[in-house]
């Protein structure tokens, strides 16, 4: 706070004092005219206005004081909470309450929400064990049974809820996302196509064709692992609402400009309606095309703009109906 906004705000919070001294001076000028026929004014001036300008520095200082003890409660309550001024010592000492009350629920929340997500984490895994035994069961009935509809149904079932249960699990781990991450020099290149080449058996299916075109001297700073996770959400989503032609393809590509690397994810799908556009990134928001698509959950761009923000990234999103949609991932250089 500078000198300035310092008096202003003394002449403010004083301002019934200062009237008060100034009140004293006039009746003091007044008698003085009164009791003496060569009245003086210089001097019982001098003598008030060096009264009102001690008062003045004394509290200004002490004012001055106690904002900077009110800074140091906005971070900690163990602060000095002593005063001269009773009433701000007061004040203080509500404060630094309050403080203590208010960390004191916060842990006790932060914890329920730990054991909640341990609990959930673990459900989770128990979960996935039962998913994999009838994956197991649905692969040995299948090697007796040809074509058989009934067990086909049941695995896609079953990877439908692995898939669900997966982002269930990612959700959980946002909360320590600061001890999983590390920012490193990667290379765009090999990040896009390591999440591609994953995607092979979902490509085929869905008779869409990738194409890459990114220069393979393009380094960015990143995390591999949630990054790799932000393409392949994108990119799951580029493919299902893809258009079923033939011959359609999902282009990926760079732009590289002096201070950014943009990284675009353009399909030829159904795209996303107006009204939709603005929603995508919100949690469980599936819009119109989620009626479209059953499998849709509304966590997967929600995830993107989470864990981009966190990453220091942007995500930006453009469509078109029946043209398609363009993805975009700022990264800083």
């Amino acid at each position: 706070m500078s000198l300035v906004e310092l008096i202003v705000k003394v002449l403010r919070v004083k301002s019934v004092e200062l009237i008060a001294l100034l009140m004293n001076t006039l009746i003091m000028l007044v008698f003085y005219n009164l009791l003496y026929e060569n009245s003086e004014v210089v001097y019982p001036l001098r003598l008030s206005g060096f009264v009102i300008l001690v008062y003045f520095i004394i509290v200004t200082v002490r004012y001055r004081g106690f904002i900077e003890k009110l800074k140091e409660s906005k971070v900690s309550p163990d602060y000095d909470n002593l005063s001269d001024n009773s009433s701000e010592e007061e004040i203080l000492d509500t404060i630094s309450h309050i403080h203590k009350n208010y960390l004191k629920e916060i842990h006790t929340l932060k914890q329920f929400i730990s054991d909640r997500d341990n609990l959930f984490s673990q459900w989770i895994h128990n979960m996935k064990t039962s998913i994999t035994v009838i994956d197991l069961a649905c692969e040995k009935s299948s090697s007796h049974t040809k074509d058989d509809k009934q067990i086909n149904d049941i695995k896609e079932e079953n990877n439908l809820l692995k898939k669900n249960l997966e982002e269930a699990l990612t959700v959980l781990r946002l909360e320590d996302f600061s001890r999983d991450y590390v920012l490193s020099s990667c290379n765009l290149r090999e990040l896009v196509n390591d999440v591609v080449n994953g995607k092979k058996r979902d490509y085929i299916y869905k008779r869409v064709f990738p194409k890459v075109d990114i220069d393979e001297d393009t380094y960015v700073y990143t995390d591999k692992k949630w990054c790799g996770y932000m393409l392949e959400q994108i990119l799951s989503n580029a493919i299902k609402y893809s258009n079923n032609k033939k011959g359609s393809k999902i282009e990926v590509y760079e732009v590289n400009n002096s201070d950014t690397v943009g990284l675009f994810i353009k399909d030829e799908g159904i795209g996303i309606t107006k009204e939709d556009l603005s929603r995508v990134f919100e949690p469980f928001f599936t819009g119109s095309n989620g009626r479209i698509e059953r499998s849709s959950t509304g966590i997967g761009l929600y995830m993107v703009k989470i864990i981009a923000k966190k990453l220091g990234h942007s995500v930006e999103i453009e469509s078109v109906i029946g043209v398609g949609t363009q993805v975009k991932i700022i990264f800083n250089k």
